[in-house]
């Protein structure tokens, strides 16, 4: 599995607008291949956006296609400068078998 983390600062009075424009887009990405998992974190105007993917290659996909273009060309102007985007291998998922004996 793979993960891409999405992540800067919003500016002030401009988290309501990012919301709405995440959760649009949310239903549209959670419909790519692939897609496993996907999250929205906050911290005062600190945002986290989180994907995770069955393959490296389904997030290859993802990452290179319109739709992501799009939601960059129309997030990016909402943060306090670029926004940060990241890749990373899960190595262990601490989720599965969670409460399980």
């Amino acid at each position: 599995m793979y993960t891409r983390l999405f992540y800067g600062t919003i500016q002030p009075g401009k988290f309501a607008e990012a919301s709405r424009l995440l959760e649009e887009f949310s239903h549209k990405v959670a419909q790519q291949k692939g897609y496993a998992l996907g999250q929205l974190l906050q911290s005062g105007d600190d945002i986290v956006g989180i994907t995770s993917w069955h393959t490296r290659e389904d997030l290859a996909a993802y990452a290179d296609s319109e739709l992501a273009r799009e939601l960059f060309r129309s997030i990016t102007p909402l943060f306090l400068g670029v926004p940060t985007v990241r890749t990373y291998e899960v190595k262990l998922d601490f989720t599965d078998g969670v409460g399980k004996k």
